[in-house]
Order: structure tokens, then sequence, then C-alpha cells
């Protein structure tokens, strides 16, 4: 499943290191990592074709430098706590083979970036991102192996993203999510292996949740974990 591979210890001060082992410059002290705030980020994925073994924990800019020509990361990746208002250094990320974890990034309103992810081997936890207003990015995601999680990103409207993920392998869970209207980006769902819990969205009108429920075909009935109280039952 995984290419070529660039084996980067587990930790963040190891990711410190490789990044300043492998990041390429002309020598004038002015090249860094790709920058997430100041500007788009100009990407080479044709290039992009190595595969992190371990985990990458992103918290700032120089973090990033890691990430330089990767294609796939075999452990965790996590976006915690940072101040990036994008996450286009992401770019060319095709597959993260455990956990993807978005947490705290306050300032974070745009994840287009997200736009070459395809699968997610773990979870894929989005939560306390509260000045992202749509979750329009991850449209070529097909697959979370365990489960997608969204919660407490209060001023997201709407999850318009996420058109071409079919297979959840264990949970879905979106919930307290002051803001939502509507997840109409996961119609295409076709597959939930464990429980689909979405609730205390107190604006998410129900219809956009029936509408996602009704595509489901695996299980081929409702089963009793299945969970939409506390929606906006009256829109």
């Amino acid at each position: 499943m995984f290419g070529s591979r660039l084996t980067i210890a587990w930790g963040l001060s190891a990711l410190l290191l490789a990044g300043c082992q492998g990041a390429s410059g002309d020598g004038d002290g002015d090249d860094g990592p790709a920058s997430t705030d100041d500007g788009p980020v100009n990407l080479d994925c044709e290039g992009a074709n190595s595969v992190l073994a371990g985990h990458a924990v992103i918290e700032s800019e120089a973090d990033l430098a890691a990430l330089d020509g990767v294609r796939a990361i075999e452990g965790e990746l996590q976006i915690d706590k940072t101040s990036f208002t994008d996450l286009d250094a992401l770019g060319c990320i095709e597959e993260v083979g455990s956990h993807l974890t978005i947490f705290g990034n306050t300032a974070l309103t745009d994840v287009s970036g997200l736009s070459s992810l395809q699968r997610v081997g773990g979870d894929f936890i989005f939560s306390d991102n509260t000045a992202l207003v749509d979750f329009d990015g991850a449209p070529a995601l097909t697959e979370v192996g365990n489960s997608l999680i969204i919660h407490d990103d209060d001023a997201m409207t709407g999850i318009s993203g996420l058109g071409s993920l079919a297979t959840i392998g264990a949970a879905i869970n979106i919930r307290s999510n002051d803001a939502l209207l509507h997840i109409d980006g996961l119609r295409g769902l076709r597959s939930v292996g464990g429980q689909l819990a979405i609730t205390q969205n107190p604006n998410l009108c129900i219809s956009s949740v029936n509408q996602v429920g009704a595509g489901i075909t695996d299980p081929a009935t409702i089963p009793d974990n299945w969970s939409t109280r506390s929606n906006d039952d009256d829109c």
C-alpha cells in the first residue's frame, strides 16, 4: 500500500530535526517550510512520493518541513492548536495510515488543503476548530477505517465536503456543533460499520440527516445504536 519510505522517529523533536535536515533551499537563508498563513502555498505533488514511517505532530509552521515530499503517513497525523488559517501545506498527502486529528485550531477558516486525501486508516477527528464556517475539504476521501468524529466546531454551518466518502469502518459521530445547518456532503455515504450518532446540533435540519441516512445500504436496516436526537426537528 505504501511506496518508498522516509523513516522519521516518533515525536515532535524528531520531526523538527528531520525538517531541518531535509529542507531544501538555495542558500540565501530565506527558504523554509510552506507557509499556511502568508498566502497561497505552491506545492509540486508530482515529486511527493515518500512515505513517513511513524507519527507526525504539527504544532507550528516549523513542523511542516517534515512533510516536504511526503505522499503518505503510516502512523498518525495530528494538527493540534496551531495558528494556521488553512491546511494548504497538506495538499500532497493522499493517505494517513492511522488517525488524522485536526483539533483546536481556532484560526482555521479553510480546509481545501485536504484535496488529495483519499484514505484515513483510523479515526478522522475534526473538533474545536471554532472559526471554520464550512467543511468543504477532502473531496477525494473515500474511506475512513475507524470512526468519523466532528464535534464542537462552533462556527461551522455546513459539511459540504467529503462528497466521495462511502465507507466508515466504525462509527460516525457528529455532535455539539451549535451553528450546523446541514451535512449534505455526506450523502454519498453507503456503509457504516458501527454506531451512527448525529446529536445535539440544535440547528441541524433533520431532513439533511435523513437524506444521509437514506443512502446507507450497509447495514440494510437501521440498528438500535443509531441516534439522531436533539437536532432541529421543526425545520
